[in-house]
């Protein structure tokens, strides 16, 4: 089954100092259903309908992570968006035509 991945989000668990990464609707549904600080909101009714449409194929996952992350700031539970780091290694630099004087 495909979980409809988008970019990731940090959320504060129920466990005090724990953090956790959503990466697809299907997670971020589990998360609502299962770990949520809230009963009730207008956001986090979004939210549950914009991941059941996303699942369903009617709504992309980006549109439904912005709905998840719209709970989330409700709840007080969103903390932010991993950051990708830079890859290790050698940086490649540019290299540029040089002008050459006649």
């Amino acid at each position: 089954m495909d979980d409809r991945l988008f970019n990731p989000v940090r959320i504060m668990t129920s466990q005090p100092g724990r953090m956790r990464v959503i990466t697809s609707a299907l997670r971020a549904a589990e998360c609502i259903l299962n770990d949520w600080p809230i009963g009730q909101g207008e956001k986090l009714s979004d939210a549950r309908e914009a991941l059941l449409s996303c699942l369903e194929r009617r709504l992309s996952p980006g549109a439904a992570r912005i709905a998840f992350i719209e709970a989330a700031k409700e709840a007080g539970n969103y903390v932010d968006e991993p950051r990708r780091l830079a890859p290790a290694g050698k940086v490649k630099k540019s290299h540029r035509a040089r002008r050459r004087f006649p």
